[in-house]
C-alpha cells in the first residue's frame, strides 16, 4: 500500500486578517500547546477540510475561517479547500475537480482519489449510496471531544447509513472487498422492486375479489345517468388542472425571472472582478480600496451562487409539479374521449362484459407473478455471486491477527481484565466493568485496527491523527507507552500527527510546533502568505 502523506495546511479568516501555515514531515509530527491555544481546531481542520465532519467550535466557524490542506496520495497531490459546507478539490496542477457544497459530489471524486468504494444503505431511503468521507478517515482519526469517550465517534453524520460501524470496519479490515459492498447495492434496489411489485400484487388480488364478490350489483346498477355524472366530475376536475396549471406557470415566470436577475448580477460581478484582477495601481490609498472591493466582490459571488441554485432547485420543482398536472389533464381528456365514444349501456350489462374484466385482472397478474419471479431470480444469483466474496477462513484468519494486534496493545497500555473479541464488537471490546469507555481501550482497539488494516486491506493507510491522548486514566509511564506504540511502530509506514498540550520524554526529537498564544493560532504576520496559497484556488472553484 501507498504512503499517503498531509504535506501542508493553510488557514485564514478574512474576518480578522490573520493567517496560519504549516508544513508536515511524512513521518512524526507533534502538534503542543496549552489549552485554547487553537490544538485541537488546528487538528480537526486537517479531516474536515477532506470531507470529514467532526464538531467544530462555534468560535471558529464564525471567524470566517477558509482552510486549505495538500495531501499526496500515491505521488500526486491534490489539495482541498474548504469554506463552510463548500469543498474544492483540486490536482496538482491546480486543475478544478469538484466544487460542490453537497457531500454527496464530494464522496464521489474522494473515492476515485482514494479508491474507496464503499456503499451503503440510507435508512430512510434505502438507496444505496456512496459512503461519506468520513467512513474513510473513521479508522485513522481520535478526535478530542467525542473519540476518546466512544469507538468510532470522532465524526458525525454517519447515522443516515444502515450499521455504518459494522459495514466500514468490515470494508477496511479487508474482511468484505468493495465488489462485496457493490452487489449489496445492487441487492438492496432489488428488494425494493419486488417490495414494490408485491404491494401492487396484493392491491390487484383484492381489487379483484371486490370485482367477484360484488359484480352482479354493479353490472345492472350502472345506467346513461352514471355516465353523464362521470363526464361532468372529468370535465369540473379538468377546469381545476387548467387554474392549477396557470398558477404553475405564473410561480415558474416569477422564479425564472429572479433567477435571470441573479445570473445577470453574477456575471456583473465576474466582470468586475476580471477588471480589478486586470488592473494595475501604485498608488497605496487606490490599492487599498481596489483590494477591499475585491475581497467583498469574491465573498459575495459564492453567496449569489448558492441563491441561484435554490431558485434552480424551485424552479425543477414547479416545473416537474407542473408537467405532473398536465400529464394528469392529458389522462382525464383521453378518458372523457373514451367513455363518450365507447361506453353505453348496453356494453356495460351484456354478459360478456365480467369475462373481459375478469381476463384484464388475470393478465395484470400474470404479468406481476412473471415481474416478480425475473427480480427473484436475479436476486439469488446476485446472492451467490456477493456469497464468493464471503470467505469464512480468511476472516477467522483476519480476526485472529486482529485479536494479536488489540492484545498486544492492551498488554502494553496495562489494561487489567483486557476483552478479546472480533473486529466488530468493537463496543464490547471498549466498555470497561463499570460500563465506561476507556481511553486507553479505545486506543487499543484503533491499534489493532490500523495494524489489521496495515496488513489486508486494499485501501490505502492515511495519515493517522490523534488528539490528546494523554486522558483521565492515563499516568505519564501510560501516556509514553501509548505514544510509543505510535512513533515506535504505527509510524513506521505511516504518517502519524499528534496532538497535546505538553511533551513527554519520548515525543522530543520529531517535527513539531509549538502553540504559545491562548486564542491566537491565527496570527496577523502569517495572514497574507496563507491569503496566496488559498485564495487562487478559492477564487477559482467558487467560480466555477
Amino acid at each position: 500500500m501507498s504512503l499517503i502523506h498531509f504535506i501542508d495546511i493553510a488557514i485564514i479568516s478574512r474576518r480578522d486578517r490573520k493567517g496560519f501555515t504549516f508544513e508536515f514531515s511524512p513521518k512524526v509530527n507533534m502538534i503542543f500547546g496549552g489549552n485554547d491555544t487553537g490544538k485541537s481546531s488546528l487538528i480537526k481542520t486537517l479531516y474536515f477540510t477532506l470531507g470529514g465532519d467532526c464538531r467544530i467550535d462555534n468560535e471558529w466557524k464564525n471567524d470566517d475561517i477558509i482552510t486549505k490542506v495538500t495531501i499526496s496520495v500515491s505521488g500526486k497531490l491534490f489539495s482541498f479547500i474548504r469554506y463552510k459546507k463548500r469543498i474544492s478539490i483540486f490536482s496538482s496542477d491546480n486543475e478544478l475537480l469538484v466544487s460542490s457544497v453537497y457531500m454527496s459530489g464530494i464522496a464521489e471524486k474522494i473515492r476515485d482519489i482514494f479508491n474507496f468504494n464503499l456503499q451503503l444503505s440510507h435508512k430512510k431511503t434505502g438507496k444505496q449510496l456512496q459512503a461519506n468521507p468520513a467512513c474513510l478517515f473513521l479508522p485513522f482519526y481520535i478526535d478530542q471531544d467525542d473519540g476518546w469517550n466512544t469507538v468510532l465517534s470522532s465524526f458525525s453524520g454517519l447515522q443516515m447509513y444502515d450499521e455504518w460501524q459494522k459495514n466500514t470496519i468490515q470494508f477496511h479490515s479487508g474482511i468484505k472487498p468493495k465488489e462485496y459492498y457493490e452487489l449489496m447495492g445492487e441487492i438492496r434496489t432489488v428488494k425494493i422492486n419486488l417490495e414494490e411489485l408485491s404491494i401492487t400484487l396484493s392491491a390487484v388480488l383484492a381489487a379483484k375479489k371486490r370485482f367477484e364478490e360484488s359484480f352482479g350489483r354493479v353490472l345492472f346498477d350502472i345506467d346513461v345517468e352514471y355516465y353523464q355524472n362521470l363526464l361532468d366530475r372529468f370535465l369540473r376536475k379538468c377546469r381545476e388542472l387548467n387554474v392549477e396549471e396557470s398558477e404553475f406557470r405564473i410561480q415558474l415566470i416569477d422564479l425564472l425571472s429572479k433567477r435571470d436577475s441573479i445570473a445577470d448580477e453574477i456575471n456583473i460581478c465576474k466582470d468586475n472582478l476580471a477588471s480589478i484582477n486586470d488592473s494595475i495601481t501604485t498608488d497605496a490609498v487606490e490599492k487599498y480600496h481596489v483590494f477591499e472591493h475585491w475581497e467583498k466582490l469574491v465573498e459575495i459571488i459564492p453567496e449569489m451562487y448558492e441563491e441561484k441554485q435554490k431558485l434552480d432547485n424551485q424552479i425543477n420543482s414547479i416545473k416537474e409539479e407542473l408537467s405532473q398536472s398536465q400529464r394528469l389533464s392529458y389522462e382525464l381528456k383521453e378518458m372523457m374521449q373514451e367513455v363518450k365514444g365507447e361506453l353505453s349501456l348496453n356494453d356495460v350489462i351484456k354478459s360478456q362484459a365480467s369475462k373481459e374484466v375478469e381476463f384484464t385482472f388475470d393478465e395484470q397478474i400474470r404479468e406481476l407473478y412473471e415481474k416478480i419471479g425475473e427480480f427473484t431470480a436475479r436476486q439469488e444469483k446476485l446472492t451467490k455471486q456477493q456469497n464468493k466474496y464471503i470467505d469464512k477462513n480468511r476472516t477467522k484468519k483476519i480476526n485472529n491477527d486482529f485479536k494479536g494486534f488489540l492484545s498486544f496493545a492492551q498488554n502494553k497500555l496495562g489494561i487489567k481484565s483486557p476483552v478479546i473479541a472480533p473486529l466488530v464488537q468493537y463496543s464490547k471490546i471498549t466498555k470497561s466493568k463499570t460500563g465506561s469507555r476507556s481511553p486507553r481501550a479505545i486506543f487499543a482497539y484503533h491499534y489493532g485496527l490500523l495494524k489489521t488494516i496495515e496488513k489486508y486491506s486494499t485501501v490505502a493507510m492515511l495519515p493517522i491523527v490523534i488528539d490528546s491522548p494523554k486522558q483521565q486514566d492515563l499516568d505519564k509511564e501510560g501516556t509514553e507507552k501509548l505514544i510509543a506504540l505510535c512513533t515506535d511502530d504505527l509510524a513506521l509506514n505511516n504518517q502519524v500527527v499528534i496532538g497535546a498540550v505538553s511533551l513527554e520524554e519520548n515525543m522530543h526529537g520529531y517535527h513539531q510546533i509549538e502553540l504559545k498564544e491562548k486564542y491566537s493560532l491565527l496570527s496577523e504576520k502569517n495572514y497574507q502568505i496563507a491569503y496566496d496559497k488559498i485564495m487562487p484556488l478559492y477564487e477559482k472553484g467558487m467560480l466555477s
